[in-house]
């Protein structure tokens, strides 16, 4: 009885540390997109927004999940999600020292209005880690 007890308590931990160790290796590795007015020596965001005017900086800023995980692709769309509606692709974001990948949209003219889309993906992947999106008014 008491082996047997044993066995299946050994093979439920086992069992239980394959399930973690798979869903920290397969599951989101960068989390937390945000845009912002501004953000923090780290990349953190601050002053986190969802309407922006032409003329303000948008800052998109997300958070590294993964330890392994060093650089990220940023993708910035105007109207709807669709590759079509691409107008900025950043490859090679580095992650800050605070763990946070973070860039910038900016136009000397002003940004045009209308509807944003911001996503983000691990250097070389094409799965979408997060996305968030934003609205340019007067």
């Amino acid at each position: 009885m008491k082996k047997t007890l044993i066995s299946t308590i050994a093979v439920m931990l086992i069992l239980i540390s394959f399930y973690f160790g798979y869903m920290y290796y397969n599951g989101p590795k960068i989390i937390e997109g945000v845009v912002s007015k501004n953000i923090d020596d780290n990349g953190k965001a601050v002053d986190i927004a969802t309407e922006f005017s032409p003329e303000d900086t948008v800052y998109f800023s997300a958070k590294g999940n993964r330890f392994w995980i060093k650089k990220a692709q940023v993708v910035w769309y105007k109207d709807k999600f669709r590759t079509e509606n691409r107008f900025l692709v950043e490859d090679d974001i580095v992650i800050s020292e605070g763990g946070y990948f973070s860039t910038k949209l900016s136009a000397p003219e002003g940004l045009e209005e209308g509807y944003y889309t911001v996503s983000i993906y691990v250097a070389g992947r094409d799965i979408i880690e997060t996305r968030t999106e934003f609205y340019v008014k007067r």
